[in-house]
């Protein structure tokens, strides 16, 4: 009980000082947890981004509309889709089908279109859409088949977009390692500041003949109750803004709604340990300076 009233006297002597530090840990935990949540949900994004990629293979305008099912099976064939479940959606659009979705926004094209009658396969494009995750060369695969004019695909397009997100990841991660170092150097001063004030204390316990675990424990348990408080202010900061502030990242872009949702409580005791295992740690580390100058004294 001595102990416990020992380590609590920064909290009676410098209350102000215990008070804004638990506030600053609060408040740069709470960013290290989101720039943490944010380098971790970027990394599904990333990969589906890169991965996924839509195809489409435009048919030569000789090829009869007969043979349309035929070129679509060859394309499906290349594809693998013997090989198991299809991880992609094919989609055929024939020369009707585009110009009836030319009908919303220009239903005169459509309809002179429409007017042209056999002639309109050599006029209106027919393709074949393929969107989903594609196995490595199959735009080449695809490219050769007979009855297929030319394919392009989106997959060179997307790398600009992948290399920013790719950069964001390490943003975040930066931005977390850096704030948990300033967060458990911060405490360890405040530790090693508070030490002073156990430092004649612990003196006169050495020489009753207190061991060096029971020396520590001042400055641990003072390091553990200041990380305590600002871990439970950041979970009480997420609880409240947490959902609100990931709803504006997610509407920044459309990949970024694929973010995932963290349980509320998963991140309240997340941040809550992370405050308690800085604050101890920090403790551990600024106990041994009273506890060494108490031994050389010794």
């Amino acid at each position: 009980m001595y102990l416990l009233k020992l380590s609590l006297r920064p909290w009676r002597a410098a209350l102000l000082s215990q008070l804004f530090s638990a506030l600053a840990v609060g408040f740069l935990l709470f960013l290290c947890g989101l720039s943490f949540w944010v380098q971790s949900g970027m990394e599904p994004v990333i990969a589906q981004i890169e991965n996924r990629q839509i195809l489409t293979a435009y048919l030569d305008p000789t090829v009869d509309k007969k043979e349309e099912p035929k070129v679509v099976d060859r394309i499906r064939t290349s594809l693998g889709a013997r090989a198991g479940a299809p991880s992609y959606e094919l989609k055929f659009v024939g020369s009707e089908q585009f110009a009836d979705q030319l009908k919303g926004s220009y239903p005169d094209l459509s309809r002179e279109l429409s007017d042209l009658g056999a002639e309109m396969n050599a006029i209106v494009p027919r393709y074949v859409s393929i969107a989903g995750i594609l196995p490595d060369g199959a735009l080449d695969r695809v490219r050769k088949i007979n009855g297929v004019e030319s394919a392009d695909s989106s997959k060179d397009r997307n790398r600009h977009v992948v290399a920013a997100f790719s950069m964001l990841r390490w943003v975040a991660r930066f931005m977390a390692a850096g704030m948990a170092i300033a967060l458990l150097t911060g405490l360890i001063h405040l530790s090693r500041m508070n030490s002073f004030l156990h430092r004649e204390t612990l003196a006169i316990l050495r020489l009753w003949g207190a061991s060096t675990t029971q020396l520590r424990l001042p400055s641990l348990i003072s390091g553990l109750s200041v990380g305590l408080l600002g871990g439970l202010l950041a979970a009480i900061a997420w609880s409240a803004a947490g959902a609100r502030l990931l709803g504006h990242l997610r509407a920044l872009s459309p990949a970024l709604r694929q973010l995932p949702q963290t349980p509320g409580w998963i991140a309240f005791a997340a941040l809550l340990a992370a405050g308690c295992a800085l604050g101890a740690l920090a403790g551990m580390a600024g106990a041994s300076a009273p506890a060494i100058e108490g031994e050389s004294r010794a």
